[in-house]
């Protein structure tokens, strides 16, 4: 049972380790925001444009 329990040392890297993962994670979670972000701009900027083919498409007809 005494084995169960970390010493300093391991308490500390293992808190170091949950550390970086949640690090990475925030990472990660912002990454996945500016790319979301992204495409929501791509696709505003892309409704004028399709506005003017739908036009360009229905004055030909």
């Amino acid at each position: 049972m005494r084995n169960d329990v970390m010493s300093l040392a391991e308490a500390g890297e293992f808190s170091d380790l949950i550390r970086e993962m949640r690090w990475e994670r925030q990472v990660a979670r912002a990454a996945r925001q500016r790319a979301a972000a992204a495409r929501r701009k791509a696709f505003v900027r892309s409704i004028p444009a399709s506005f003017a083919l739908l036009l360009q498409a229905r004055n030909r007809a």
